[in-house]
């Protein structure tokens, strides 16, 4: 993995490790969280991440928010329901469309 700098980038690594670890590749994470492709390659380079985003990143990624924020407690997190299932529900509930992102 590439060395980034400053708290953004380790936020970066941390994302890709999770992607790694849940093999995920760009597209078929963008898709699933109804967001560009360019949007996640920003994020693993370091670039600010919107709270809704980030929340369907968790879901996505089996993590919390304070581990992609902060690397702080456990990388994994399962909530017993299929992410992708997750991730529909949380962008029904915010009234979300994919193809708006």
């Amino acid at each position: 993995m590439a060395e980034r700098g400053g708290v953004n980038g380790a936020r970066g690594e941390r994302i890709e490790a999770l992607m790694v670890r849940q093999g995920w590749q760009v597209n078929a994470l963008a898709r699933a969280m109804g967001v560009h492709r360019n949007l996640i390659s920003g994020w693993k380079a370091g670039k600010p991440i919107s709270s809704d985003a980030l929340e369907r990143l968790t879901v996505a990624l089996e993590t919390t928010r304070l581990y992609i924020e902060t690397g702080e407690g456990d990388a994994h997190y399962n909530r017993g329901v299929p992410p992708a299932l997750l991730l529909k529900q949380l962008a029904d509930s915010l009234g979300l469309d994919p193809a708006d992102e």
